[in-house]
């Protein structure tokens, strides 16, 4: 995980957890290089360079109406039975025997005025490999993903790495599965690169 983009992600909370990298996911990262140019459309060809945090924003989904949130975090504490927490449009859904004991679940949304506009969120615990995989969902009526093909979930790990997505039968969320947390957000995935998604 990235530290600079966790400095991006403020979030409303008494502690802040002590993150850290070795998150792995199949995919390959796609580098945001020169993002704050690509905001028509352009993409950006995978590269290792160091990025601003507020660059890597820019290829993510956008609310077409900022939501207003006064606490920018939820938590639920579910065990080996399953359950789920939802909190604002974004989703986790345990499946029984994900999990060996109590474990405290949570989704975390950036505040600072620049993220908080993105479809956007940290997932939690971290550094935990899950039994099996856990379904999250993410807002997608309402963005600027909403009809756009190539709509994908896409993770960080020193770029966003496309994981891809299913619509739900509603139209109101875009699901995908993950066996460990990180942060996540939506994209489209066109023609193997990843683009800016809304101005």
């Amino acid at each position: 995980m990235s530290v600079k983009f966790r400095n991006a992600l403020l979030v409303v909370a008494a502690t802040m957890v002590s993150l850290t990298a070795g998150c792995s996911e199949a995919g390959t990262p796609v580098s945001p290089r020169d993002a704050l140019n690509t905001r028509s459309g352009a993409t950006a060809a995978s590269t290792s360079t160091t990025i601003a945090p507020n660059e890597s924003l820019v290829y993510l989904a956008r609310f077409k109406t900022k939501p207003q949130i006064t606490i920018a975090w939820a938590k639920a504490w579910i065990g080996p039975a399953g359950g789920r927490v939802d909190f604002v449009g974004f989703t986790v859904i345990v499946p029984p025997g994900a999990v060996d004991k109590v474990t405290m679940f949570t989704i975390k949304l950036p505040v600072d005025p620049d993220g908080s506009e993105h479809v956007v969120a940290e997932f939690g615990p971290h550094n935990t490999q899950f039994a099996k995989p856990i379904t999250i969902g993410f807002p997608y009526r309402g963005t600027t993903l909403d009809g756009v093909a190539g709509a994908t979930v896409v993770w960080w790990n020193d770029g966003w790495v496309p994981m891809g997505g299913t619509v739900s039968a509603d139209g109101s969320q875009l699901f995908t599965t993950t066996s460990h947390f990180s942060e996540y957000g939506t994209a489209s995935f066109r023609g193997g690169v990843i683009t800016a998604s809304g101005g």
